[in-house]
């Protein structure tokens, strides 16, 4: 670097400026209207019935927690919670994070716990 630059001068004359907030109460996003539907919560029990080799040792259950909001709980035993949550539970933040894009195409937001 050049002796006669200051460190004002390295991305340009001009000091960093913080822009307009972009996702605030007041940046103009519409919130989408909550559709009653269970296609999230669906998905997610299919995929992990397909994950526990047997799908009878789950239990599911659902619980409305708000008219947008909703939990399925699964129930199962250690050895097929091991497959579920996965190595250092990336199995189950994937499957979390799929889910919570299905469920936000409905103005949705699903959680799933694993116990």
């Amino acid at each position: 670097m050049d002796e006669g630059r200051g460190s004002s001068k390295r991305y340009g004359s001009k000091p960093f400026k913080k822009g307009p907030r972009r996702f605030g109460p007041s940046s103009g996003r519409v919130r989408q209207p909550v559709i009653d539907t269970t296609a999230p919560e669906d998905l997610a029990e299919y995929i992990l019935k397909v994950l526990a080799k047997d799908p009878d040792a789950l239990q599911f259950e659902r619980q409305q927690l708000n008219p947008g909001r909703s939990r399925v709980s699964v129930t199962c035993d250690p050895l097929v919670t091991g497959r579920l949550i996965g190595k250092d539970g990336r199995t189950i933040t994937a499957l979390r994070s799929l889910i919570r894009a299905a469920a936000s195409r409905y103005g949705k937001r699903v959680d799933i716990e694993v116990s």
